[in-house]
């Protein structure tokens, strides 16, 4: 029987019990080095272990990064893992972004986290072999030396570029660009979305280089939706679009690429599926200058490329979706308190700056416990997500929404006097008048009293003083039989419900 490869991983600063869960999870296929707290391992220890991962705590890590001085690079080419200790800060993770970790582990180490880690690390410990057998075959075969380090430094400059944001229209911006190493290419544009269960649809999310003006545009979104449905075995059943200038080589002042022409045109289209795993989860179409024939070395660099964009894609969207719920409520999929509080320090500071107006409303619904109470709280839930879609496309895109607690709202708006808060918070008024929510065959209605609070230069020393205003503007407007907008200078009169 083939003896199974052993793995090296160095791990610093793991407590007992962490340290004993990782060597039970990563099993005998992995040899655990424990590193002393602040030993920079040097690259002759390197070479010797060949590490495929460091395990680290934040406190470990600061201590080498404190010693390095410039002296210790070679440890950048060592993945490294973050796992954070009970009680860690947001600002951890932060920093563990900024220093390049490939991934950070929360509490508890699971196996599943663990085994999930150590999946990717083979991943990239593969390509990286993949890259070391491309370039000896460059010194084995010097008449092909020219593509072969055209091809290694693309593929070192796609994979550098892949992983430095975590932004998946920034990705793809730099994706065409890069791609230009490797073979000529004209635009670029993708589709992705989450898993779904056996028999669902899926939501995916485009991402194009021609905008919705654009006559081809809609070419390339068919084109793209038929790639999603016979990858994913799926139906689409939703989708948005996202266009993103940076993958088209050179476009006009309509989105539209100038030269050569833009549409999906037959020989000239590679469409390349995106996988995490066995799993397919997007999918590229690059449009090239031309028929292109790709040569052995072109096939595995765009391949290996496309891998690794995968991950990089994977990691940006769970990124993404775990800071939409870390900033988002969860019924509303508005903006939450803990986002809310930090906009609204940094709007009231630049707007005191600046000497800028800008205007506080605050909505709470109207007798909202007898909805709950009458129909139940899921009719309330449905009412309140009806608001907040109200609130969603009823504002402005520079305003901002925020579900502060309860059946309670708040809306910022930026550059904006009272006069012009008031009219804007009665247009919400009326619509959500006029709105009705169906519940089991019911048929609801909401409606909301609202307070304005505008901030002038000199009038408030600070934003809770602009938060009570509205908080007794909102009072005012309840004192007055609801349904209806009140600043501190009084109501206008409005059909009230009582």
């Amino acid at each position: 029987m083939k003896k199974t490869q052993q793995h090296t991983m160095w791990t610093m600063g793991l407590s007992e019990a962490a340290a004993g869960l990782l060597a039970a999870h990563a099993g005998s296929d992995y040899r655990i080095i424990a590193l002393p707290p602040g030993h920079a391992p040097s690259a002759l220890e390197m070479e010797r272990d060949d590490p495929c991962l460091f395990w680290l705590t934040s406190e470990a890590w600061n201590a080498i990064a404190s010693q390095r001085e410039g002296k210790s690079q070679h440890l950048d080419l060592v993945p490294r893992v973050l796992v954070l200790e009970p009680g860690y800060s947001r600002d951890e993770i932060e920093r563990a972004l900024d220093s390049s970790f490939t991934d950070v582990i929360k509490p508890p180490l699971t196996r599943a986290r663990v085994l999930d880690v150590l999946r990717r690390a083979v991943e990239t410990r593969n390509l990286y072999h993949d890259i070391l057998r491309m370039t000896r075959e460059i010194f084995l075969e010097r008449e092909m030396l020219a593509r072969k380090n055209d091809t290694l430094s693309f593929l070192v400059t796609f994979l550098t570029r892949a992983t430095e944001s975590l932004d998946p229209a920034d990705i793809l911006g730099k994706v065409r660009e890069d791609l230009a190493l490797l073979l000529p290419v004209s635009a670029v544009h993708g589709i992705f979305w989450p898993p779904v269960a056996d028999g669902g649809a899926l939501e995916a999310e485009l991402f194009v280089a021609t905008s919705p003006d654009c006559p081809v545009n809609v070419e390339w979104v068919d084109l793209l939706l038929e790639s999603a449905r016979r990858l994913g075995n799926a139906p689409v059943a939703g989708y948005r679009v996202t266009h993103v200038p940076g993958m088209a080589e050179v476009v006009d002042a309509t989105g539209c690429a100038v030269e050569p022409p833009s549409g999906p045109l037959p020989g000239r289209v590679i469409l390349m599926p995106l996988r995490a795993g066995t799993e397919a989860m997007g999918a590229l179409a690059i449009l090239t200058d031309g028929s292109q024939s790709l040569g052995k070395d072109q096939a595995q660099a765009l391949d290996s490329a496309m891998k690794h964009l995968a991950l990089a894609l994977k990691n940006a969207m769970i990124y993404r979706e775990v800071k939409l719920q870390a900033d988002h409520d969860a019924l509303t999929r508005l903006h939450n308190r803990r986002s809310l509080d930090e906009r609204l320090r940094t709007e009231f500071e630049r707007h005191r700056r600046y000497g800028h107006s800008m205007s506080l409303l605050l909505l709470d619904l109207d007798h909202f416990k007898a909805i709950n109470d009458t129909y139940g709280h899921q009719a309330g839930d449905a009412v309140l997500r009806e608001l907040a879609d109200v609130l969603r496309h009823g504002i402005r895109a520079t305003d901002f929404a925020a579900r502060y607690g309860g059946e309670e709202f708040v809306v910022i708006l930026p550059h904006t006097e009272e006069a012009q808060g008031h009219m804007l918070a009665e247009r919400l008024r009326h619509r959500i008048e006029q709105c009705r929510v169906t519940h089991h065959g019911v048929q609801l209605s909401a409606t909301v009293s609202i307070g304005v609070a505008g901030f002038r230069p000199g009038a408030f020393a600070n934003v809770e003083e602009l938060v009570r205003e509205a908080d007794r503007a909102l009072y005012l407007a309840k004192a007055n039989g609801r349904n209806v907008v009140c600043t501190m200078s009084g109501c206008e009169d409005a059909e009230a419900t009582g």
